[in-house]
């Protein structure tokens, strides 16, 4: 296993994609911040704005731009799984007899590492940018609350969204299938029509309320993390909730993944 796991690692950070996603992640985040005057002058109908003396520093825009680390991680994630289908790669290391969980668990844990990279990357950027404009900020302890413990579980969550990416890659065993379906996924197209039609079906066939039925989309670890984790202080039973999403996520794509994995003919 630690051995896989090295293999990964080093063909994780040898992957040009993997520094091409990362980036169009600083590139984003560095040009948001760095446009923030001239976005508020426009939403705001004024002409000049100075948000230095309202205030701002690298902490108010530190963590511009991570929104877009789910679309990117998961077209690299569809890459990085499915390159290995198409090179031969996976079937060579099946047929010199690696364990098949052994191969998946690696490119999983492998693959946890991008978010926790691409993150930390894109809120330099942005910190970067936002000092240079407007100061670095002190640092006091309302930052460990307000930014970066919420910041910190937004992360965490996007680790384990890896493991529905990393699943689709082992379903499909193609690139264009697997990045098609999971930039879907990460985009919130896919779950928007599946929670769309479950709603359908529960409201006209089951007669529950549709209110009821969209609550559904809480649920959803794409989405859970810009609304419930960048809540601070959590209420009991909201820390309740997330770890239970979180652990829901992690096993149910694990475990399919694995399945289908362990009982398909890798081609």
């Amino acid at each position: 296993m630690l051995g896989m796991l090295k293999a990964e690692f080093y063909k994780l950070f040898t992957k040009k994609s993997f520094y091409v996603c990362a980036l169009i992640l600083m590139v984003i985040a560095g040009a948001t911040v760095w446009g923030t005057e001239s976005l508020l002058c426009a939403r705001w109908g004024i002409e000049s704005l100075d948000l230095k003396r309202l205030g701002y520093t690298g902490w108010t825009v530190f963590n511009v731009g991570v929104d877009n680390l789910p679309i990117l991680c998961s077209i690299f994630s569809s890459i990085f799984v499915c390159s290995e289908f198409s090179s031969g790669m996976t079937k060579s290391l099946a047929i010199r007899g690696k364990s098949r969980i052994v191969i998946y668990l690696s490119k999983l844990i492998s693959s946890m590492v991008v978010p926790i990279v691409y993150s930390l990357l894109t809120i330099a950027t942005a910190y970067s940018v936002g000092a240079y404009l407007w100061g670095a900020g002190t640092w006091s302890d309302k930052y460990v609350n307000s930014l970066l413990i919420p910041m910190g579980m937004f992360i965490l969550l996007q680790m384990i969204y890896q493991s529905v990416f990393v699943m689709f890659g082992y379903v499909f065993m193609s690139s264009g299938w697997t990045t098609a379906v999971n930039f879907g996924t990460a985009s919130g197209l896919l779950p928007g029509l599946i929670v769309a039609g479950i709603s359908y079906v529960a409201t006209n066939w089951f007669g529950v309320s549709r209110s009821v039925a969209y609550s559904m989309t809480d649920y959803w670890i794409g989405s859970y993390g810009s609304i419930h984790a960048e809540e601070w202080p959590y209420e009991q039973d909201a820390l309740n909730k997330i770890i239970w999403v979180m652990i829901a996520y992690l096993i149910v794509p694990t475990v399919i993944g694995m399945v289908v994995f362990c009982k398909r003919e890798i081609k």
